[in-house]
């Protein structure tokens, strides 16, 4: 099965522009800015790793090893994903990658075809995507904070390509639990470490957990 990652840096920064100039995805988090900590961990397991970046966007991370799709600017992770797809489609499994929260290589290396990495749930007031699980640990379905349950997903999701552009076809909501949804098999990898630097508070708490 080929498989790549492909990680977002298309976004808005609402969260974080506010009180840095520079993209998220540039901040430093152990001394490494926090895309080239995601490329690292990517590469480890896969040489195919794509960034979205925003068209005429200076770029100030190591792109030696990657390969760049440029994207118009969007309002949602749905629009950015229809601009990226058309360059994926000779991958069986792509896996979505947000550009704010660093995951073990070893969380990315078991998602295969659709599947979900999910952490346990911290309330701290932000919007989530949670999930629903059966005694057996099995996806039930998921939403976007609608209803609070103990797992949540973070940021790391992987699609077969053929399904999902079909999806992408007639998707309106952005949550990527969606596309979930509609899929009769889904696969739940669960992750024990992770770090999430996509807001204010998460990310001065982990720098002050250094």
């Amino acid at each position: 099965m080929s498989k790549c990652i492909l990680i977002q840096a298309n976004g808005n920064n609402l969260r974080l522009g506010s009180f840095f100039k520079q993209p998220k995805y540039e901040l430093y988090y152990k001394n490494t800015r926090i895309i080239d900590s995601i490329i690292q961990n990517s590469l480890s397991i896969t040489d195919n790793v794509y960034v979205a970046i925003r068209k005429n966007t200076t770029i100030n991370f190591n792109t030696d090893k990657i390969k760049l799709i440029y994207c118009e600017q969007t309002t949602t992770r749905l629009e950015t994903l229809k601009q990226c797809f058309p360059h994926l489609d000779s991958y069986d499994s792509v896996i979505i990658h947000d550009c704010d929260t660093i995951i073990e290589s070893k969380v990315l290396n078991n998602l295969d075809y659709n599947s979900v990495a999910i952490t346990n749930y911290k309330q701290d007031g932000l919007k989530y995507g949670f999930v629903n699980l059966d005694n057996n640990f099995n996806y039930l379905n998921g939403n976007e904070k609608e209803k609070e349950t103990g797992h949540i997903t973070i940021g790391a999701y992987c699609v077969k390509v053929k399904e999902y552009n079909k999806y992408l076809h007639w998707a309106d909501k952005e949550s990527m639990l969606d596309y979930y949804n509609q899929c009769k098999n889904v696969n739940v990898v669960y992750s024990k470490n992770h770090t999430n630097l996509g807001d204010i508070n998460s990310y001065i708490e982990n720098l002050w957990s250094l």
